[in-house]
Order: structure tokens, then C-alpha cells, then sequence
């Protein structure tokens, strides 16, 4: 049986299954061969059940293994395992992004969310006035009857008035209500991408992990470095130039994970290359009203002609209001419509209602003005803290919610990680949000909840004992 190197940058899921990989292409583990149980593999390498589960998942997802129930994993049909030769830079699904995913959005999983991707419940408590309830009571149409399919006219146009406040000339007519970001994103995804497609998205980028999450897509995804002031142009033309990708997925203002800003500059030249090379843009927007340098958005630049704008109000109001929408060029709305019909027939008319009332109320701009100012603060003090424990953070300008931190290469990040989720603390590690393994070193810090008491005690702890474990050797 193979060991695993707790000493190694690797995490200890890509130390498995890589491991399984080896013995299959090298013919010690033949086709139809029963593997180890998941406990009894936990319980020889001294690792979490959930860990193994995850290895084993992620070669179920490459169809290198097949789970039958009752009896455990078994290898299937010999074949090429190792990477393909033309299409290195694929990124394939992994059951690791939904264990994220599935343990963050549950808040009875952990008591101090350092990483996770929402503000904290206190800091939404006034985010729908006490009015807006009120007229939602005394509006029982709203309560009654369903949401039209492109969503009710007055919530797309209170969004368009909102969208001209930075610059984004869409029409009410070009905005479709969706259930969520992630929502709008599925119904692009439909509409745009035919079978064998590809699909251009940054790295690192959040918008990865969620796309890792789609195991039995038909379309490619590939990959172009992030920057500090956006994507790589050189690598991307590069990329364009090879794979003739149909869409590129990006984030403009407050970059998540890096907290990264796009330059107006590279904006410009991005459309161009969009125009050039015949491909259409989705901006992801969810953050932006949080970035204390506001800067033009890719929609605003080219008027929503390649650029589908999407965004949504989870995030700044509450979790339980999924709502999102989409400003798309004219030519899509039917079909944007048609779809969303055919995947939910139509919306939540008092969701949609309670965001109406709030987007109209006075209170909704102070609201976002206050988050921005305790997000900004917050930031600041868990720069501090984190810096004086060894975290670097190579993006100055970076703003937002998220910081990007990479830990001394004295901690083993999977120990961190684990250790972490047996204290009740949520950490997502680098290689999340990548397809490479550059930024395995790296934790998203969420600086609404990382300033936590507890999560500075027990920082400060692991890296002391770290650090007197490396001087004693």
C-alpha cells in the first residue's frame, strides 16, 4: 500500500488519488479490482473518512473508477488515465468543490466561517426595512399571483435605473429575473454553449470552483491566468488563438478570490479581442457594490452588445431571498425567457416584490454605503494580524470582501485545513479556485468573519506549534 507525505504542499486528496492513478497505469491494481474501503484506506493513511471519500469521488468523476452501491469502488476499463496531450489546460469536475460547498452552506457545519462566501447575519439585519413588510402585506396581489416569466416589470425597472447609476444602459426590457447568480449563469450556460464548446474562465476565480461542480457538462472548459489588474491578455489571445473558446467568464470589480480589479484599459482591449475573435463575455457583478475604487464594468463599456451583465441581491440583503438577474443583449432575452421557463416555469412574485420595495426605499444606498465601510475596516484589521503571522498578500490594490493570503511554506495547508474543520472553523484552501497548482499555499479569508477571536487562537497556535516542532528537529 502507498503512504502519503504530510510534509508535502500537495493536498492529501491529490496525494491519494494520484497515488490510485500510478497503481492502475503501472498494472498493480488491475481492471475490476475491488480498491480498499474508504475507512480501512482512512484509517491506514491516519486521514479524515471524508478525505478518502473525496479521492475516491473525484476518480468516479473521471471515470476511472465506479462506485457500486452495497459493494464498494472498483477500477474500471483499462485506459489512458494520465493527462491529455492537447487539452492539458481542461479542467476536470471534482467532488472536493461540492464537499466545499455543500459543508459552507450549512451553518450548523461551523462556528467561525473564516472563508465562506457570505456576510455575517448581523450585518444583513436591517437590510430589508420594516416598511417593505408591511406594504408587502397590504399588497396581496403580490402574494397571489405568480412572476411574470422575465420577472415583474417593476423590479426590471427599478433594476435598469439602478444599472444607469454606473454607467449600464440596459433597457427593462433587456433584464431577466433569475433564482440567483448561479441561476443566471446555468441559462447563459444553455443557451450559449453548444456540445464540445469551450469555455475561457480566470484563474484562480470562485466562478471556477462552482464550473468544477458540473459533472456531466458537454462543453471544455480551459483556463487564463489572473492578474492583479485582470486576465493575462497575452495568454488569453494565446488561448483564443488555439481553442476558439465561445465564452469568457470573468469578474471585473472585486475579483473573488483575489480582490483584484480589472483596468479600464485591459476592458477596452478585452472587447476588442471579443469582437476579434467572435466570443460574447459574462461579467459577474456580485461584489462590485462593495469596492471602494469604483471603475467602469465591462457591460458599461460596450453597452450589453457582447457583454451579458449578471448580479443579485443574496448577498447585500439575505441568503434566503434567491434572487438574481441577467443584462443581455437584445437578441437573447426570448431565449434567455424560454429557458428559464423551461427550467422553473417562473419566479417567487413576493421575493421579487420585498426586492422591489427595498430597491425603491431610501435606506437601500445607506445600507450598501455602511457595508462598505465595515467591510473596508475589517479588511484592515485582518491585514494586520494576518501579516504579523507570516500571510502575504501580493495584490496591493486588492479590495472587497476577500483576502487572498499565502501561508509560510511551513505549513502544510491540508493539516491546516483539517484541523481547521475538527475546531469548527471553515477554511478553503487555494487549490479550490485553481487548475494549477500555484496557489495550493493560499487560503480565501473572508474579512467579515476572520477576525474572529477564535480563529486568531487558533491561527497563532497552529503556526507556534508548527514552528517549535521545525526548530526541535
Amino acid at each position: 500500500m502507498f503512504q502519503i507525505d504530510r510534509n508535502s504542499k500537495t493536498l492529501l486528496v491529490d496525494q491519494i488519488r494520484n497515488a490510485i492513478i500510478a497503481r492502475i497505469e503501472s498494472f498493480q491494481w488491475v481492471q475490476g479490482g475491488r480498491l480498499p474501503s474508504v475507512r480501512a484506506l482512512a484509517k491506514q493513511l491516519g486521514v479524515s473518512i471524508f478525505t478518502v471519500s473525496s479521492a475516491y469521488e473525484d476518480l468516479v468523476a473521471q471515470h476511472i473508477i465506479e462506485s457500486r452501491p452495497g459493494a464498494g469502488y472498483f477500477i474500471l476499463a483499462c485506459h489512458s488515465v494520465g493527462p491529455l496531450k492537447d487539452v492539458d489546460t481542461l479542467v476536470p469536475p471534482s467532488s472536493e468543490h461540492s464537499s466545499f460547498l455543500f459543508r459552507a452552506l450549512d451553518p450548523t457545519q461551523y462556528d467561525i466561517p473564516v472563508s465562506s462566501g457570505y456576510l455575517p447575519p448581523a450585518w444583513l439585519a436591517d437590510a430589508v426595512p420594516a416598511s417593505v413588510t408591511g406594504r408587502l402585506i397590504r399588497n396581496t396581489l403580490s402574494c397571489s399571483t405568480p412572476a411574470p416569466a422575465a420577472g415583474s416589470q417593476d423590479l426590471r425597472a427599478v433594476i435598469a435605473r439602478k444599472l444607469r447609476e454606473v454607467h449600464i444602459n440596459a433597457s427593462s426590457s433587456q433584464i431577466v429575473v433569475t433564482m440567483g447568480a448561479t441561476h443566471a449563469f446555468s441559462l447563459l450556460r444553455s443557451i450559449l454553449l453548444k456540445p464540445g464548446d469551450y469555455l475561457l474562465v480566470e484563474d484562480p476565480s470562485y466562478l471556477l470552483l462552482q464550473l468544477k461542480l458540473i459533472k456531466d457538462r458537454d462543453f471544455k472548459i480551459i483556463t487564463v491566468p489572473r492578474l492583479d489588474d485582470g486576465p493575462d491578455l497575452a495568454a488569453m489571445e494565446a488561448m483564443l488563438i488555439k481553442y476558439r473558446p465561445k465564452l469568457f467568464l470573468t469578474q471585473t470589480l472585486v475579483h473573488n478570490p483575489t480582490g483584484g480589479s480589472t483596468s479600464p484599459e485591459k476592458g477596452f482591449k478585452l472587447l476588442s479581442l471579443a469582437r476579434q475573435y467572435d466570443f460574447h463575455i459574462i461579467e459577474d457583478d456580485i461584489f462590485g457594490v462593495l469596492s471602494s475604487r469604483q471603475t467602469l464594468r465591462l457591460a458599461s463599456l460596450d453597452g450589453c452588445e457582447r457583454t451579458f451583465y449578471i448580479s443579485g441581491f443574496s448577498k447585500m440583503l439575505s441568503p434566503a431571498l434567491r434572487l438574481g438577474y441577467v443584462a443581455a443583449p437584445p437578441a437573447f432575452v426570448e431565449r434567455l425567457v424560454e429557458q428559464k421557463m423551461y427550467n422553473l416555469l417562473c419566479g417567487s412574485a413576493i421575493d421579487e416584490t420585498i426586492v422591489t420595495y427595498t430597491l425603491e426605499s431610501g435606506r437601500y444606498q445607506h445600507h450598501l454605503d455602511a457595508l462598505g465601510q465595515r467591510v473596508m475596516q475589517e479588511r484592515s484589521r485582518a491585514r494586520e494580524w494576518l501579516g504579523a503571522c507570516g500571510v502575504v498578500f501580493d495584490e496591493h490594490g486588492a479590495d472587497g470582501l476577500f483576502l487572498w493570503g499565502r501561508l509560510p511554506g511551513y505549513v502544510n495547508i491540508s493539516n491546516l485545513v483539517e484541523q481547521a474543520h475538527h475546531a469548527g472553523i471553515l477554511l478553503a484552501p487555494g487549490s479550490l479556485f485553481s487548475n494549477t497548482g500555484d496557489y495550493d499555499q493560499y487560503i480565501r479569508f473572508n474579512v467579515s468573519h476572520c477576525n474572529h477571536p477564535g480563529f486568531k487562537r487558533f491561527l497563532q497556535a497552529h503556526i507556534t506549534s508548527v514552528l517549535s516542532i521545525e526548530h526541535g528537529a
